[in-house]
């Protein structure tokens, strides 16, 4: 008789050790299959993150290489300020995506009409940015700031403002609004007209402890307003040092790519870089990605131990079943099959099963999946089975199975027919 319809009688004959076998595979492939697609959708997760946790590196004077001086105001550092040409070459260096330098000033706004722009404020004065690019302005980056009307601040704008939409609808102000803007309404400060080009609206409460310290406590977020560098630094054009950059923040394109970055940046022979200090700040980057390579982990380790403990299992439920068909072995060896060929039959009879586990396992697996991937923190509809999935299960799953019947076999076919029938006697 063929094996392969010897395989199918036997499977049929033996039902309920088949169906134990089926059902037992068919757990374990939903599981390992629903276990790979919770790792590819955390490695996904990862990858956005690499470019979404505004990871950036600043770079700031270093005052303590830097000579000191006394003047009106006091004592002040005479270490060089951070020029456009050293904001440029910085900004070339690939894997950097953008960077805001900004000269913050507490300036005056008036309306076309003269009247002040008012704040809520004991005076009506803004806690101003006169930033490049405001949507990498930090507040911006954070999300405790969203742009809702207009457009950002640009490298290339010369007279923009953007405030709040408190103030603007306070002062009845819009995007195409006319102001001007003065540093200091009570000197010979210059006007500068400025547009207002946007407007954001305040997410984060500058109270929440999830929001940094800022040093402006004494004005409220929706007192906040950027304005260009260029008019900023027409504003504050009697101040000397005033208006000039101290530090800026680079942000790069893949947060795994911080480091190398930052020393091809610190490999710029034109800058001085005893006088600048460079910091990277990945802090929630690296606090996410520490937690999401714990889950990683966590699948994988899980997805090991179910497979091992499955093969256990299998082999035991094999070995059991060999065991007892002793005397059904005894006679295929001593009619003349080989024992090569009584254990493919084996083999046959396991991967009969594994045909039918395997595809309902891929159907279930699709919805299971999303299920425990919730329990990881996941969204369901991002924890998807894909058919590479299916084909390494499958593929390694065979071998897995083949592996297992000869393991199972090793005890019975070690032996002669004769010491096989010896045996039943």
């Amino acid at each position: 008789m063929n094996l392969g319809i010897r395989a199918i009688l036997y499977s049929a004959r033996k039902w309920k050790k088949t169906l134990l076998v089926f059902f037992l595979l068919l757990a374990i492939t939903t599981l390992v299959l629903s276990g790979l697609a919770i790792a590819d959708a955390q490695e996904e997760q990862a990858e956005e993150l690499r470019g979404v946790t505004g990871t950036s590196f600043t770079v700031e004077r270093n005052l303590s290489t830097g000579g000191w001086t006394s003047g009106n105001g006091g004592s002040y550092s005479t270490q060089e300020f951070i020029s456009d040409e050293m904001l440029q070459e910085i900004a070339s260096v690939d894997g950097i995506a953008g960077y805001d330098a900004s000269i913050v000033s507490m300036p005056y706004y008036f309306k076309e009409t003269g009247d002040s722009v008012v704040t809520t404020g004991y005076t009506n004065s803004f806690y101003t940015y006169g930033s490049i690019n405001t949507e990498y302005n930090d507040l911006f980056v954070s999300g405790r700031f969203e742009l809702v009307e207009g457009s950002h601040i640009t490298e290339d704008m010369t007279n923009g403002l953007i405030i709040s939409r408190e103030r603007a609808e306070q002062n009845g102000l819009e995007v195409g609004s006319k102001v001007v803007g003065i540093n200091d309404p009570y000197t010979d400060d210059p006007e500068v007209d400025m547009e207002i080009v946007g407007i954001f609206e305040v997410v984060a409460d500058k109270n929440d402890e999830a929001t940094m310290y800022d040093a402006s406590t004494m004005w409220d977020f929706s007192n906040y307003a950027f304005c260009s560098k260029a008019a900023m630094e027409a504003m504050c054009v009697n101040y000397g040092d005033g208006n000039k950059i101290q530090e800026a923040d680079f942000y790069v394109t893949d947060a795994a790519q911080l480091e190398s970055v930052i020393n091809e940046v610190q490999s710029i022979s034109s800058i001085n870089w005893n006088n600048f200090i460079v910091t990277a700040n990945d802090e929630v980057y690296q606090n996410i990605s520490s937690s999401l390579s714990d889950t990683t982990a966590l699948v994988t380790t899980l997805i090991i131990v179910i497979t091992a403990v499955s093969m256990v299992l299998i082999i035991l439920i094999l070995s059991m079943s060999i065991r007892s068909r002793k005397r059904e072995t005894g006679i295929l060896l001593a009619v003349g099959i080989a024992k090569p060929a009584v254990i493919l039959q084996y083999v046959l009879e396991t991967l009969l099963i594994a045909v039918v586990a395997f595809p309902l396992a891929y159907l279930s697996s699709k919805q299971v999946a999303g299920t425990l991937g919730t329990l990881f923190g996941k969204a369901a509809e991002n924890v998807i089975v894909t058919p590479e999935h299916f084909m390494l299960v499958a593929v390694v799953g065979g071998i897995l199975l083949v592996a297992a019947v000869l393991v199972s076999s090793i005890s019975t076919l070690r032996l002669k027919p004769k010491q096989i029938l010896s045996q039943m006697e």
